[in-house]
């Protein structure tokens, strides 16, 4: 037997093995219900624009919004790095590791307060040769809208003081099953007239 105290001979400490450093989590801000946003103008998918530190002007993807804490994650703006998970640090092993250090983060998103960011013109989105300093920030505000002049109102996000809507951004498109057909399929049409079809007539012949 090794003359060492028994603590010191255990290999995993089971109180530490999977606790994440303070440092590298991200700890939410509680915000008082009464301070928190009640009809969100940005939602997932919006492109928007930084207007302040030290991403200012950068323009972006919503990847998510936290309602609870008034926060977004913006595609590209204010990365950060932080631990992987346990089982990714068990199957890898360190590549090019330098005195640095380092190679057990990985890079991600971290959450910046909605009152940084605003929307942009869509007609500046639309075009590639304004440089995203230049393209336009703009206030947007729910209005009821009147939809192709056919008494369809509906709510609407609405750049302030004009009639430009602010389009929503389109929904992921669900992968669709698709079966390959078989030999032992039956046609469309023969299913189709031996089906019962639901009628006033009794289905008894007379």
């Amino acid at each position: 037997m090794r003359n060492k105290p028994i603590h010191m001979l255990r290999e995993v400490w089971s109180k530490f093995k999977e606790k994440t450093s303070t440092k590298l989590e991200h700890k939410k801000k509680w915000v008082h219900p009464k301070d928190r946003i009640e009809r969100w103008k940005i939602i997932k998918g919006d492109m928007v624009k930084v207007i302040t530190g030290d991403d200012k002007h950068k323009i972006g993807k919503v990847q998510q919004v936290d309602k609870y804490t008034n926060r977004v994650w913006v595609e590209n703006v204010k990365m950060g790095r932080m631990t992987k998970s346990l089982e990714l640090q068990m199957d890898e092993e360190p590549q090019n590791k330098d005195k640095t250090g380092g190679w057990w983060m990985k890079s991600t998103l971290k959450p910046i307060h909605v009152s940084n960011v605003m929307h942009v013109h869509p007609d500046d989105l639309k075009n590639d040769l304004i440089p995203a300093k230049e393209k336009r920030q703009v206030r947007v505000d729910w209005k009821k809208v009147n939809l192709d002049g056919k008494d369809i109102i509906r709510w609407r996000r609405v750049i302030c003081g004009t009639n430009i809507i602010i389009p929503f951004p389109p929904k992921p498109k669900e992968p669709g099953y698709q079966q390959e057909k078989s030999v032992h399929d039956t046609d469309f049409e023969d299913a189709n007239r031996l089906t019962w079809k639901i009628s006033k007539e009794s289905p008894l012949p007379k």
